[in-house]
């Protein structure tokens, strides 16, 4: 009875063998050589313990592989039947084989997140729920769990402030708590290197201190070139006898919005006579309590390496520079120049 198993086993084999080598003949293998074709660039998405067999199947109902059975029977005998979970750009480009071997190395695509600079913990929220990133709920809760943020180095009670702007490559369906570390990852690493090279600033900062000050310097000006004079003009403001207070707009619209999710952004003077919160640097000396937004590189090292200058005012032209000024009439001229008869006119 073993011999006649063996022999029929042996014959089964052979048998196989011969259909195989019949059906992947020269003209089988030249067709899992050939583009797709015609049809336009299409995303697969593959779950997690997908098996190659449907997976192709599919391909074939949706007319985009001509020959999903030929390739199954392709990656059976060349053992290459391995399909990894995620998302794939299918081009008409792509061949069978390389689409098979995309498929069993996992090339899944990678699709750009932009954090621009100068956004608050609501706004990169509300961005990586709006482009489908992660909820709300999730961001929220890893926003202010302690043990997440001080597992990724994070100086403070939430994660405003440490969301490092940035373009990312990231596949879709990474993990939220993958995502919010990366970006935290970032900060640090940048953080790291800007303070190796420069220290952390004239007055010795803390890290919490430091992008503090890089927040309000980032919100205060888009133009590059003038990040390191407003950064000299908070120090000279912070060091200033007898005491100055801060008194810079963005950290009163953060209080506002702390106080009112809905604040649409309106300042008024009530808003900086009577706002009572730590972040109104119209009534409180020195600095907030943490930072109003997530600073980029350019402005940290603007707080690590700030301008020698004497000023201590800066008013808007309404091109996105400013005018400085080292005195209060130089201020004032600036005002009724670029605020009172700019508008007027």
């Amino acid at each position: 009875m073993k011999r006649v198993r063996v022999a029929s086993s042996l014959g089964g084999a052979l048998l196989l063998l011969l259909v195989v080598g019949g059906v992947l003949s020269a003209l089988a293998l030249h067709e899992l050589d050939q583009p797709l074709g015609a049809t336009p660039v299409t995303l697969l998405v593959v779950p997690k313990g997908a098996a190659l067999r449907p997976t192709l199947m599919r391909l074939g109902d949706e007319k985009i592989l001509a020959h999903p059975k030929l390739l199954y029977l392709y990656a059976r005998l060349t053992r290459a039947t391995t399909v990894l979970a995620g998302e794939y750009e299918i081009s008409p480009t792509l061949t069978p084989r390389l689409l098979l071997k995309m498929l069993g190395e996992g090339r899944i695509k990678l699709w750009s997140l932009v954090i621009p600079e100068g956004l608050n913990r609501w706004q990169v929220r509300d961005k990586l729920v709006a482009e489908k990133w992660l909820r709300a709920e999730d961001f929220d809760c890893l926003c202010d769990d302690r043990d997440f943020l001080a597992a990724h180095a994070v100086p403070g009670p939430s994660c405003d402030g440490y969301l490092f702007p940035e373009t990312y490559s990231l596949a879709r369906g990474v993990p939220a708590r993958e995502l919010m570390g990366m970006l935290l990852d970032r900060f640090h690493a940048t953080y790291t290197e800007v303070t190796a090279r420069g220290g952390t600033g004239p007055l010795a900062l803390s890290t919490r201190e430091l992008v503090t000050l890089a927040s309000i310097v980032e919100k205060e000006t888009g133009a590059a070139v003038e990040r390191p004079r407003i950064a000299c003009v908070f120090y000279n403001r912070l060091v200033g006898k007898p005491r100055w207070r801060l008194q810079t707009d963005p950290t009163v619209i953060y209080a506002a919005t702390l106080a009112d999710p809905h604040f649409d952004g309106n300042l008024t003077r009530q808003h900086l006579r009577e706002l009572d919160s730590a972040y109104n640097t119209y009534r409180i000396y020195g600095l907030p309590p943490g930072p109003i937004a997530s600073p980029g590189r350019a402005a940290l090292e603007a707080v690590v390496a700030p301008e020698t200058c004497k000023d201590f005012f800066f008013v808007s032209k309404n091109n996105g520079h400013h005018e400085f000024c080292a005195t209060l009439d130089c201020h004032n001229r600036a005002v009724q120049k670029w605020q009172v008869e700019y508008f007027r006119r």
